[in-house]
């Protein structure tokens, strides 16, 4: 039996993977490659690019424009603080201390100017929100939203301690944001008005009630003294009695006198010369009919007279209309040149920037698929 013979088969060869225009066979990207197929495919990109373009004009129409209007407030000085001149000086001189510096004025204006309640109280009475829900029928939760929106990193206020640039002096910047420059402007410059009034509403109310408590409390001394020189005269009226019995008691009708002053019946205990017996029941009686007399026992009590001096200075003190500015304008509202939002230029760059990685992303992908299939 013949043994077939042996056919010498030559091994398989190797399947060597498919190589990308941008690889190489050690793994690192091919430039070049790259670059050609950018350049092969330039007009897809750009097809991207143009697209992300028009839609990021699209999105820049459609956002609402924001402006904003700033003003640089430090303390107020004298010009500002003239309008009370009258009202402080009027205090001092009762020695009522009011407390009120340029420093606190300026505090008083941040603190009622960040007030969020404050804040709406001037909004919905402005012009501006009235045209915004004049021809809406807004229920009160669509009302209170589109109050949030306004309010809503609209109104700010950036003090001195929080500037990088650390000036040397105290200030505050306060800003509006609107959707016009215009409208801006007049918001900021508006609400500082109103805030100004809330801060001299604020001063009348307390220089008032400051004055009142010290009224109360000037009358009720008063009161309390007169009390006591009342009690002082009764008790009086009693010792000249008693000193009148004891004189007619002991035979004095005339006053006992000698070229040193009275006549000591007992020199270790003097009397008192007020009440002294050696005055005589004359001396006595005239005395006690001058005593009973006196009906108003403030007439001769210099304390009390001067209380009821400062008691009528009081009530003549009148705290009239508080006319101040509690700031200084160290910049005024202004009505901006330029808005903050939408920037259309950074924009459109962020679009294409985006149409640019998009398109090259896309350009890439297709590119390897196809190579896929053809391997």
């Amino acid at each position: 039996m013949s043994t077939p013979p042996l056919i010498n088969a030559a091994p398989p060869e190797r399947e060597t993977p498919p190589v990308y225009a941008y690889s190489r066979h050690d793994d690192e990207i091919d430039l070049i490659g790259l670059l050609n197929i950018f350049i092969r495919r330039k007009f897809t990109i750009l097809l991207f690019v143009c697209v992300a373009l028009l839609a990021g004009l699209a999105a820049s129409y459609f956002l609402s424009p924001r402006w904003t209007s700033r003003a640089i407030l430090i303390p107020p000085e004298a010009a500002e603080m003239h309008g009370m001149k009258k009202v402080l000086t009027g205090l001092a001189v009762l020695d009522i201390e009011t407390k009120i510096t340029p420093d606190t004025l300026l505090s008083d204006f941040m603190r009622n100017f960040d007030s969020r309640s404050i804040r709406e109280k001037y909004l919905i009475n402005t012009a501006y929100f009235k045209h915004l829900t004049q021809s809406k029928k807004l229920t009160p939760l669509q009302r209170n939203q589109l109050i949030n929106g306004i309010l809503e990193g609209n109104i700010t206020s950036r003090s001195s301690e929080q500037d990088k640039s650390k000036k040397e002096y105290r200030y505050f910047e306060v800003a509006y944001s609107a959707k016009n420059g215009t409208i801006a402007r007049d918001l900021l410059a508006g609400y500082i008005r109103f805030v100004i009034g809330v801060v001299q509403q604020e001063l009348y109310q307390n220089l008032s009630w400051q004055l009142d408590m010290l009224r109360g409390k000037t009358q009720g001394q008063y009161q309390m003294d007169l009390k006591r020189a009342k009690s002082s005269q009764r008790i009086k009226i009693e010792r000249l009695q008693y000193s009148l019995d004891i004189a007619r008691a002991a035979g004095l009708f005339k006053p006992t006198l000698s070229q040193n002053g009275p006549v000591r019946i007992n020199e270790a205990e003097p009397e008192d010369e007020d009440y002294s017996i050696l005055l005589g029941v004359k001396g006595l009686e005239r005395k006690l009919q001058i005593e009973q007399a006196m009906s108003d026992v403030a007439r001769m009590n210099s304390k009390l007279q001067e209380q009821r001096l400062y008691i009528d200075q009081l009530n003549a003190m009148k705290i009239g209309e508080i006319d101040v500015q509690p700031f200084k304008f160290m910049t005024a509202p202004y009505q901006p040149v330029a808005k903050d939002s939408p920037r259309q230029m950074l924009i459109l760059t962020i679009s294409a920037l985006m149409g640019l990685v998009i398109g090259s992303g896309y350009v890439l992908l297709n590119d390897r698929m196809r190579e896929r299939a053809q391997a």
